[in-house]
């Protein structure tokens, strides 16, 4: 069982390696600018997104997916995207 779980695993590495070397070849022509469009840019050599702390966190992408809290009651108030104070 061992055996064929590290064989699976070996299998999907290689896998992804060599799918991340296509889209890699793919992008590698790709003007700077179009890139910072798409939210990448070249680091020595590899592809990395302009704010890896984003991803990392767990943040939403935009300030509109957070602009609505549930209080402790059970209605829902609007916060301002800016400032996250609430609104009437």
């Amino acid at each position: 069982m061992a055996a064929l779980r590290t064989t699976r695993r070996l299998l999907r590495a290689v896998r992804s390696f060599y799918a991340n070397r296509q889209r890699d070849a793919l992008l590698r022509d790709c003007d700077p600018r179009m890139l910072k469009d798409i939210g990448l840019r070249w680091e020595r050599g590899k592809l990395v997104p302009l704010d890896p702390e984003r991803f990392a966190l767990g943040k939403p992408e935009t300030a509109e997916a957070s602009a609505t809290v549930v209080e402790a009651g059970e209605r829902s108030t609007e916060i301002c995207p800016r400032c996250g104070a609430p609104l009437a």
